[in-house]
């Protein structure tokens, strides 16, 4: 797995640069307008879809066609997705807290909301990747979309009921990241299961 990893990178960091540019230009406008710890919120997600343009070049430049005639397994091959984004979101997360850190400092903002955006961080794109990841592993890259387009909203309604049902406390913010870490392993496992038994890789 750690070769599928490695090419994934490839791919992605020229997207990387790219997506620094737009992180900082739409994080510097809602850290002033709103909180500076949605810096965290944002660069976290941003990170982790990142991985949807691996699967979308995997799936348009014929490598799929290539990567059959190799050891490496259906399995193998699934797992290294969902790992590689976990790893972007993580670096994702670490790096919008060292900016949120920063922009509290500059802003004079308190740090009373830094465990809720830490929170609402998580649960947020491990929510989204659970539904994003398998509909662009079942689904055209036309129809995949709808996924992305879906997943947002949906995970920003379950983090909301959740609050509204229990409370908005740390125990909720805590539970709510669980929560969102097991539908991820639910997804991965689903997909897995899925995908092993189709006769293509993709649609």
């Amino acid at each position: 797995m750690k070769g599928l990893l490695l090419k994934d990178y490839y791919i992605i960091r020229s997207l990387l640069a790219i997506m620094f540019v737009v992180y900082l230009v739409i994080g510097a406008s809602l850290s002033y307008l709103v909180n500076p710890w949605v810096l965290t919120v944002l660069a976290t997600v941003m990170s982790g879809m990142i991985t949807t343009s691996t699967i979308t070049v995997d799936k348009t430049s014929g490598w799929l066609q290539t990567v059959v005639t190799t050891p490496v397994t259906r399995k193998t091959f699934i797992d290294s997705k969902y790992t590689m984004y976990l790893l972007l979101s993580l670096a994702g997360l670490v790096f919008g807290i060292l900016l949120g850190l920063l922009a509290s400092a500059i802003l004079g903002a308190d740090r009373e909301m830094f465990g809720l955006f830490i929170c609402i961080s998580i649960t947020m794109t491990l929510l989204s990747g659970s539904v994003i990841l398998p509909f662009y592993f079942l689904l055209d890259e036309s129809k995949s979309m709808v996924g992305t387009i879906l997943a947002y909203p949906l995970s920003a309604g379950i983090f909301i009921v959740i609050v509204l049902l229990l409370g908005n406390g740390t125990g909720t913010y805590i539970l709510s990241s669980i929560l969102g870490a097991c539908i991820f392993a639910v997804s991965w496992s689903v997909s897995k299961k899925i995908l092993i038994k189709r006769d293509t890789l993709f649609e």
